[in-house]
């Protein structure tokens, strides 16, 4: 059993990293891999199929479509690790207060927001944000961050709890370590990997989220190249031409197959007591 444990989290791990490695070359590298610009047009060239100058054939505007995919994948991939980086380090610190100071006015209070936001949908916020002021990424990743953090809050608040009464907490306690002092030396690395296991899991969603909140015109807005209004962009000319939606799709799918295999691999290394999971 634990023969099988090493190695499917092995396994999970490296083909996640090795995937995701690809796609971070291949975007990064967005202007090697392509010498066209994401965003001139040529009508001489409209919807033109896959061939060997244009790899993934051309749009309805004549815009080389490799090229797009990757600089998209610029704006999709910052925008989300910024975003999921804001809503990690906010949840880390309410959860560390709120679980420091169980039952208090502090504590009651950030439960009942947590309890709020998690009532409120998601992508109707996101309406109302836009509407009030604006669409655009920045806009979207406001929201985004606003309420994305009540998951990290929520897992960091319960392993406080639970951690609160282990013998180095109330050692360091009986030593005269003052609160802040235990948070952040004894509880918080209690925490750290936990809550990065969860962020590997919740990057996927983050990326199928803001594409998806994109594609419905609340994101990036064209001609700015980002996978998910790209989706919305070609699904007019899908019958007439797939290729336009084959890029972004594809990159999409296995930019999230990554980062579950990867969250896959780390649960299971870093927590070898858990139940194997089939």
């Amino acid at each position: 059993m634990e023969k099988h444990r090493f190695k499917r989290w092995q396994v999970c791990l490296t083909l996640g990293m090795i995937i995701l490695c690809g796609m971070i070359i291949s975007i990064a590298g967005a202007s090697f891999f392509s010498l066209y610009s994401p965003v001139e047009q040529n009508a001489a060239i409209r919807l033109e199929a896959p061939s060997y100058e244009h790899l993934l054939g051309t749009d309805h505007f004549g815009r080389d479509m490799l090229s797009r995919t990757l600089h998209g994948g610029k704006t999709t991939l910052v925008s989300t690790t910024a975003a999921l980086t804001a809503a990690l380090t906010i949840g880390l610190f309410i959860g560390l207060l709120t679980g420091m100071f169980h039952d208090t006015l502090i504590d009651i209070v950030f439960i009942r927001i947590i309890d709020v936001l998690m009532a409120f949908p998601f992508i109707v916020l996101a309406m109302v944000v836009t509407a009030l002021f604006g669409i655009s990424l920045t806009n979207l990743l406001l929201v985004v961050v606003a309420v994305w953090w009540v998951p990290f809050a929520r897992l960091t608040r319960s392993i406080v709890l639970q951690a609160k009464n282990d013998t180095t907490v109330e050692a360091a306690r009986v030593l005269g370590a003052k609160k802040h002092t235990i948070a952040v030396r004894e509880l918080l690395p209690k925490a750290i990997a936990p809550v990065l296991i969860q962020a590997t899991f919740e990057m996927g969603n983050l990326v199928l989220s803001i594409s998806a909140l994109s594609f419905l015109g609340l994101g990036a807005q064209p001609p700015a190249p980002e996978w998910g209004s790209m989706l919305a962009d070609g699904r007019a000319q899908f019958l007439e031409a797939p290729h336009i939606l084959m890029g972004p799709a594809i990159f999409i799918i296995f930019t999230v197959l990554a980062l579950n295999l990867i969250g896959e691999g780390l649960r299971d290394w870093l927590d070898p007591f858990e139940i194997l999971r089939i």
